[in-house]
């Protein structure tokens, strides 16, 4: 036989212990993409959910460098510039480095809306609209899906007996 019809032909005649078992793997995936979800984006969630905001301006840029690995293994670098804020709540004048930059150094001096929690002031970030639920947000609603699918192939291995339908072939 060529190569993939033993495959094929293996994974048909292994259906049911395969699907009794796959919620291992999705729990995996699951638990990476969550793990993401919460590594990046547990700040912005809390200041999405809980925040106030205000105007701020951008006094400076901080530069950071960046490198790029290509894949024949050599590194490259480039800077970004990632804006310092100031802006005032309750008479004090708070300043934070937003973490997001970009290529150049344009807009300094301008006017920018801010997200801040009003608890402590100091955290805060550049409001960018529907780009502040990124990279984290689209993580977590795919590891939620995946989870939860993940659990229920945990109870049905649990509650269920092999020779129940949910086993059998259809």
């Amino acid at each position: 036989m060529p190569f993939p019809q033993k495959q094929v032909a293996w994974l048909l005649a292994n259906r049911e212990r395969i699907s009794r078992y796959i919620f291992i793997p999705q729990l995996l995936a699951a638990a990476i993409f969550l793990s993401f979800a919460y590594g990046t984006g547990k700040v912005h969630a809390r200041l999405l959910f809980r925040s106030a905001r205000t105007q701020g301006t951008i006094v400076n840029f901080k530069p950071a460098l960046i490198s790029h690995r290509s894949s024949s293994g050599t590194s490259s670098y480039s800077t970004i510039y990632e804006p310092l804020i100031e802006f005032t709540v309750n008479d004090r004048v708070f300043r934070v480095q937003e973490w997001k930059g970009s290529e150049s150094r344009v807009g300094l001096g301008w006017s920018v809306p801010v997200i801040y929690d009003p608890v402590d002031p100091s955290v805060a970030m550049l409001d960018r609209g529907p780009s502040n639920w990124l990279p984290w947000a689209p993580c977590f609603a795919i590891g939620l899906v995946v989870g939860l699918a993940s659990l229920k192939g945990l109870f049905v291995l649990i509650f269920a007996p092999p020779s129940s339908p949910v086993f059998t072939r259809a």
